[in-house]
């Protein structure tokens, strides 16, 4: 759309010219919506938040192995507690079969259960609640904080696209009043590339995203105060369960955020 504005700025006199202008927005316009139907039925947004759903699935499922929590207590042998965590991993992958054309076929040949996964686990509880502590409720704060940031920073840098793009159509029409019978008329472009700017801008949905984030990282602050005072095997186990319960929430509330 902007392209084809783009082209017509300047106003030809000779009809040849006009023509081919024609033409070529014509195609432009074409290409357009050929590739709205291709990104459509391509689906790549369902593929994307199918892939971030299993993700989290695994790490959730991960991180209750590593701190010994519910179905995974350190009092139950190793075998039983590897047997069940790779059982729900199956159930993961059936569960989410139709990812497979999307997943890389290298990362697929790597264990299940890695050497590290076993060496985090047979550690004492302090250390296995201070990891916990760091590695994910701080790096989940992290990566929450980061993003309501960038949104912020992204709403006020589009937004001021739209007022200066809004500002030279304004002055451009003025152009305009002063000299009727110029040639140049840049009206059309400025106001398609604002109009542009704010369906993006409601698109990406920046100010309600950097909300949810915010909400996440002030959840997750009063999560990692509780971890703090965890002193026995059980209550480590509980607020694993917790933690991840609301990790699980924030996320759905996220992708739902997204999807609107």
């Amino acid at each position: 759309m902007v392209v084809g504005s783009l082209l017509a700025i300047y106003n030809f006199q000779d009809e040849m010219p006009k023509e081919w202008i024609y033409v070529l927005s014509g195609l432009i316009l074409l290409s357009g919506l050929i590739l709205t139907f291709v990104v459509k039925n391509q689906k790549f947004e369902d593929v994307w938040y199918k892939g971030r759903a299993l993700a989290e699935s695994v790490k959730t499922l991960s991180w209750r192995f590593v701190t010994c929590s519910e179905n995974f207590e350190n009092n139950l042998s190793d075998d039983v507690v590897e047997e069940t965590f790779i059982k729900n991993i199956q159930e993961l992958s059936q569960e989410f079969s139709d990812m497979n054309q999307h997943l890389d076929s290298r990362i697929l040949t790597y264990p299940i259960i890695t050497d590290k996964l076993r060496e985090i686990r047979n550690r004492s509880l302090n250390e296995r609640r201070t990891f916990y502590l760091t590695e994910r409720i701080q790096e989940q704060k992290k990566w929450y904080s980061e993003k309501a940031k960038f949104n912020k920073q992204r709403k006020e840098l589009w937004f001021t696209i739209i007022l200066v793009f809004q500002f030279l159509a304004i002055c451009s029409s003025a152009y305009l009043i002063k000299f009727p019978g110029s040639n140049w008329n840049f009206v059309g472009l400025l106001t398609t590339i604002s109009a542009a700017a704010i369906a993006w801008l409601q698109l990406k949905q920046h100010q309600e995203l950097k909300q949810a984030y915010t909400t996440a990282v002030i959840e997750l602050n009063f999560i990692e105060e509780k971890g703090i005072r965890v002193s026995s095997e059980t209550e480590l186990s509980k607020f694993v369960m917790d933690s991840e319960n609301a990790i699980s929430r924030e996320h759905t509330l996220w992708l739902a955020q997204k999807r609107k």
